[in-house]
């Protein structure tokens, strides 16, 4: 994987494509004229972002104390990592809940940020062309298959699930099916699953 350096903060080109797919998902539902989803989409990457970068203090927290700078050019890892993206997507899932947002636009979301993800990566990394495009190709029909089922949460579900699956099958190939990339499209499945569900059983009572 390359890295990058911008000033005195080096990064992986996977945390760039990240940065990449929260914000352009943002501007996407600004171009769609659902500023309320692009809101959220914003607060749920400087959520991230934020518990990111502190959760060093965290894991490392007697060094930091020696140390405070540590906090400007260092970040939590792959821990740092997993509870940014848990700390967004309860974010999100609390305003499902709460009625501000419907779980058919959070999955609609989903697919593309995983979407932006996939292509920034494969762009940055300059590699494996041709599993690259077949990936890309891959995510763009369950992105406009999800679309066009826009509101049948059951479909989406299903469309989720398999979507999942399309991922898991694309990195066994690459041999990274126990990589955080894919830990992540798990993880989010599950939360968006059980956040469907549950929307679907308060709308019936």
């Amino acid at each position: 994987m390359k890295w990058y350096t911008i000033g005195p903060l080096s990064f992986p080109a996977s945390w760039a494509a990240i940065g990449a797919a929260f914000l352009l998902t943002s501007l996407y539902f600004v171009i769609q004229r659902k500023k309320v989803v692009a809101d959220d989409m914003g607060n749920a990457f400087f959520i991230f972002f934020l518990i990111w970068k502190l959760s060093v203090i965290l894991f490392q927290f007697s060094t930091v104390i020696k140390n405070p700078l540590m906090i400007l050019y260092f970040n939590g890892g792959w821990k740092g990592y997993a509870l940014g993206m848990a700390g967004a997507f309860i974010y999100l899932c609390v305003k499902v809940l709460r009625n501000r947002l419907n779980s058919s636009l959070l999955v609609e979301a989903w697919l593309f940020s995983a979407l932006v993800y996939e292509l920034a990566f494969y762009l940055l990394n300059a590699r494996h062309i041709l599993m690259g495009s077949i990936h890309i190709l891959g995510a763009i029909l369950f992105f406009l298959w999800t679309r066009k089922k826009a509101g049948q949460t059951i479909w989406q579900l299903q469309l989720l699930i398999l979507f999942t699956c399309f991922q898991a099958f694309i990195y066994s190939f690459k041999g990274d099916m126990l990589s955080a990339p894919m830990a992540t499209y798990v993880a989010v499945c599950g939360a968006l699953a059980a956040t469907i569900l549950t929307e679907r059983k308060r709308a019936d009572e």
